[in-house]
């Protein structure tokens, strides 16, 4: 009997015992639960902001299609270059359940205001000697060894060397396989000998379109024209874009240089040709973010808008989420 109670004890503390194993137990399994419907509702608010990004691309699509009908020029005083303030879907005319809780903000931007890499590589394969020296300027105006152009058109070339109109798939002058096509700005940082400093100097001055394409002189910034215009200070093309914003944005080539003439410059647009600089574009980079819920999804996109007067849809070039 002197035993019972050390009997009783012991089993008052196995019962606690399990008692605390068992609310471990149910506390891990509720816990568990818990982070899979947390974790599939992440993934579904993801996935629904990603559809409604859609609408930032559709957005684009309707604002250049119309100033391609109305305008036959591209500059920066144009609805497409407003951007879009944070907005949600119901102001906006969506009238699904989400519209309510979501809200899109967007913005275009001139990708042919940008130095084209693609105009690196002339239709024989070979580097294109004015384009390369194009970008020497432009890196030695940004404060990068021009050798870093050098290094960009050789990286050009070896990845897209057919002849126009073969036909042939891209070969590379190295008898091992091609590297593969620069496509974002961003790549840049991956050609072998680039310092980063000098890659992230650049990038935001260049784009890498899929066709030669000129220069748009009405959105371009004052460092990329001066490196465009041969014997052009920054000074003078800095001049040029005060004057485009004060006077009025240039209807086509021809106002060009008679703007330059008037500056008593005329000399400098002796020898451009609208394959070179030209007044509208038909290439923009959109950007999209949409807000749902706990999510913030962010995209950019390149498109390519169809000839003038022509009513060929815009395309998608490629799409990333950010």
């Amino acid at each position: 009997m002197r035993q019972a109670p050390t009997q009783r004890g012991a089993a008052v503390l196995m019962a606690l015992f399990v008692a605390a194993l068992a609310t471990t137990v149910v506390t891990s399994l509720f816990w568990t639960q818990f982070v899979l419907l947390r974790t599939i509702e992440n993934q579904q608010v993801a996935s629904q902001s990603r559809l409604l990004l859609r609408g930032a691309l559709d957005w684009a699509r309707a604002i250049l299609r119309d100033d391609a009908a109305r305008s036959n020029f591209d500059a920066l005083t144009e609805p497409w270059a407003q951007p879009l303030a944070e907005t949600r879907l119901d102001q906006l005319g969506e009238t699904s359940a989400l519209a309510a809780q979501a809200s899109l903000a967007g913005s275009i931007e001139d990708a042919q205001a940008r130095f084209n890499l693609r105009n690196l590589i002339g239709p024989d394969g070979a580097p294109d000697t004015r384009e390369l020296q194009a970008l020497r300027r432009l890196a030695a105006l940004l404060g990068v060894p021009e050798q870093a152009a050098d290094l960009i058109a050789l990286r050009m070339q070896q990845a897209l060397v057919p002849a126009a109109g073969s036909g042939e798939r891209p070969r590379a002058t190295d008898p091992k396989a091609p590297p593969i096509a620069l496509v974002l700005p961003q790549d840049l940082f991956g050609i072998e000998g680039l310092d980063p400093a000098a890659a992230a100097k650049l990038a935001p001055y260049v784009a890498v379109l899929d066709e030669r394409t000129p220069l748009n002189v009405n959105t371009a910034a004052a460092e990329t024209i001066a490196a465009r215009i041969p014997q052009m200070q920054l000074a003078d093309a800095r001049a040029l874009v005060a004057d485009r914003e004060r006077v009025g944005y240039f209807r086509d080539f021809g106002d060009l240089r008679n703007r330059l003439a008037r500056f008593g410059r005329g000399d400098l647009g002796s020898d451009l040709s609208p394959q070179e600089i030209s007044t509208t574009s038909r290439y923009f980079f959109v950007r999209g973010q949409v807000k749902l819920d706990r999510a913030v999804t962010r995209m950019e996109a390149l498109v390519k808008r169809g000839p003038p007067q022509t009513s060929q849809p815009i395309a998608v070039l490629w799409q990333r989420e950010l």
